[in-house]
């Protein structure tokens, strides 16, 4: 769904009166991303240590966000790529990889289990 969303240009423009809207919004949508794929790692890998799970995660979103800026800068019909967009998806792993080592996330994973 992401890569879909992130490749598709939108028609219309969204009218929305926030400064760098668009990079609020790929900071929000890496913070998810990773502590998604953390979580997904955290439950259905071999591995429960935690550091390697969070750094799979977080190699895996900047992974991806990486290849879909490379993307869309070489194709003429996907959205256009942008260096300041991989800052603010790498803002938003970064600060989703101090939330899971900082916080009790790792703890209610392990009882969910």
């Amino acid at each position: 769904m992401v890569l879909l969303v992130s490749l598709v240009k939108i028609k219309k423009e969204v009218d929305i009166k926030v400064p760098q809207f668009d990079k609020l919004v790929h900071f929000g949508i890496y913070f998810i991303f990773t502590l998604v794929w953390f979580a997904f790692f955290y439950n259905y890998s071999k591995s429960t240590a935690v550091v390697k799970n969070m750094l799979k995660a977080a190699i895996w979103a900047l992974v991806f966000g990486v290849v879909v800026e490379v993307l869309q800068s070489v194709n003429p019909n996907a959205r256009s790529g942008d260096p300041l967009d991989v800052l603010a998806n790498s803002i938003g792993i970064i600060v989703a990889v101090l939330i899971i080592k900082y916080t009790k996330l790792i703890r209610l994973l392990k009882s969910s289990n």
